[in-house]
């Protein structure tokens, strides 16, 4: 074979490998992703079938903590989460608060529901005079079976403290 028909000959056969490479790695990638397109706040059937809990739609009720000058909580608060697991039976949910040295362990409401209800004295450790306070909490969840799962988006608390430094009339 001659030299010069010899390069141009490897060249065109390693450009049609590379594109048959690259074709393939194409289509594994567009595989692994069928599936995980998902409307912000839902969950494919795909990922709530992973071993293990699920923890779903964290939510504070109310969402800002308002205090009276007694430094008591203006309405009770709670925050509620939906734990999913197909394997197994969850039994240990509680909170995190993540700025904070505070964890406080979630009830079961029913079906896929939990509920933590803050007390006022917890509420009154978060709360610095004369501000609003933000704080984020993340849920943990555990089965019968030790696994665990944390929660991917933290939910926010935010507690309103009054001035104390002023009088009442």
């Amino acid at each position: 074979m001659n030299k010069g028909t010899l390069m141009p000959q490897l060249r065109r056969a390693a450009a049609a490998s590379f594109a048959a490479v690259s074709m393939a790695s194409l289509v594994v990638a567009i595989g692994s992703f069928s599936g995980c397109s998902t409307i912000k706040g839902e969950k494919s059937a795909e990922d709530l079938s992973r071993s293990g809990p699920t923890i779903l739609n964290t939510r504070v009720n109310p969402g800002t903590v308002e205090l009276s000058r007694d430094m008591n909580p203006i309405r009770p608060v709670e925050i509620l989460t939906e734990v999913k697991d197909f394997g197994a039976n969850v039994n240990d949910v509680r909170v995190r608060f993540l700025e904070a040295p505070l964890e406080v362990k979630m009830s079961h409401v029913g079906g896929t529901t939990w509920r933590a209800t803050l007390t006022p004295e917890q509420i009154r450790s978060l709360a610095v005079g004369n501000q609003t306070t933000q704080y984020r909490v993340s849920v943990i969840a555990r089965n019968e079976d030790g696994q665990e799962a944390i929660s991917r988006q933290a939910a926010t608390v935010a507690v309103k403290a009054p001035d104390l430094s002023r009088t009442t009339s």
